[in-house]
């Protein structure tokens, strides 16, 4: 197949962070971190292809639509928040777009491209939308212009673009990966640095979540500024043994978010949404990443609906709500022809 009228489609998963901790403020600005996070089947969809402008053209899009995602938030009659919550731009302000043009630089690739994004995962939720979305691309890309997805070069840009991108594109250290030009599968990882230092972890089980996110967004920068860092760490060894044997309850105990107290600080309605949790039978649940969205674990699919069934009744509309099961990284791409 001509790969220069190919596209190339994935569908971008999203994560959680069942463990995390701050260690140090960075000189750099940054925190040094300790996390464990877990991809999750929520995903975007994307489309990619080559053209002859030497340009990055992008285009993002709601699913089912704009209009009703913003129904079921509760804002289709608050323009003003509607288009802070709903608003993702399609210039270098996005990291897809970043990505992209990253990519060609890196590689010296004379063409543009062209991308159509379609989003399900909510932007500013702690959830790795944005990151995942760029590491898609670069693979993507990868694909259309063959070149190794497992390529040091794109591991590079995706260290440049945001500490979560790393994270979405596999196993890169995976030897008999390498050998064939691929990425290996991460079904977990524990992420250190300022969060782009990745070492895969075993998870002997699948996972059911239950994520709800309210009807407003977080400054992961803002949450990181009010964060404290705690007179004496709290290790992930236990998560990383409750993970490799499966052991649900034990993941559920160990479960630990560091930057929760500021994120409710700044969003008091984080504490209203974990409350409903509670109430709604999932008692082990806790914010994702900076926030804004909370999620809960359970060791069974129906679990999870039951509980999601009754939060809808409780905060829809006014949040979206999800179910949704552990999966890996990184997502397939698919190549197709024009």
């Amino acid at each position: 197949m001509n790969q220069s009228t190919a596209v190339a489609i994935t569908h971008p998963p999203a994560k959680v962070n069942l463990f995390l901790e701050l260690l140090a403020k960075r000189e750099d600005g940054f925190h040094e971190i300790d996390t464990v996070m877990v991809p999750v089947d929520l995903r975007d969809e994307m489309r990619l292809s080559r053209q002859d402008p030497q340009a990055v053209d992008l285009t993002v899009r709601w699913l089912p639509s704009a209009e009703i995602i913003a129904r079921r938030l509760g804002i289709e009659n608050d323009p003003k928040n509607s288009s802070q919550l709903l608003h993702v731009p399609e210039s270098d302000a996005n990291l897809v777009h970043r990505a992209l043009t990253a990519f060609r630089d890196r590689f010296d690739i004379t063409d543009g491209f062209v991308c159509q994004l379609r989003k399900r995962i909510p932007a500013g939720a702690g959830l790795g939308g944005a990151s995942s979305d760029a590491a898609s691309a670069l693979l993507c890309a990868a694909e259309l212009c063959d070149i190794p997805q497992n390529s040091d070069d794109l591991v590079r840009i995706a260290e440049s673009i945001g500490s979560d991108v790393p994270f979405f594109l596999g196993d890169q250290d995976d030897v008999s990966a390498k050998l064939g030009g691929a990425s290996a599968t991460l079904s977990g990882a524990r992420a250190e640095g300022r969060g782009e230092k990745i070492q895969g972890v075993n998870v002997g089980s699948p996972m059911f979540f239950v994520i709800v996110f309210p009807s407003a967004s977080l400054s992961t920068a803002a949450v990181y500024s009010q964060a404290k860092i705690p007179d004496q760490s709290r290790s992930a060894t236990g998560m990383l043994d409750a993970l490799a044997t499966g052991n649900i309850p034990q993941i559920q105990s160990e479960m630990m978010n560091r930057l929760s107290e500021p994120a409710k600080k700044i969003l008091p309605r984080i504490n209203e949404i974990l409350e409903s949790m509670w109430r709604s039978g999932l008692q082990a649940c806790q914010l994702t990443g900076s926030g804004s969205a909370c999620f809960a674990v359970t060791d069974t699919m129906m679990k999870a609906q039951q509980g999601a069934h009754q939060l809808q009744s409780m905060l829809e509309p006014g949040a979206l709500i999800f179910t949704v099961q552990s999966t890996t990284v990184p997502s397939r791409v698919l190549i197709q022809p024009a």
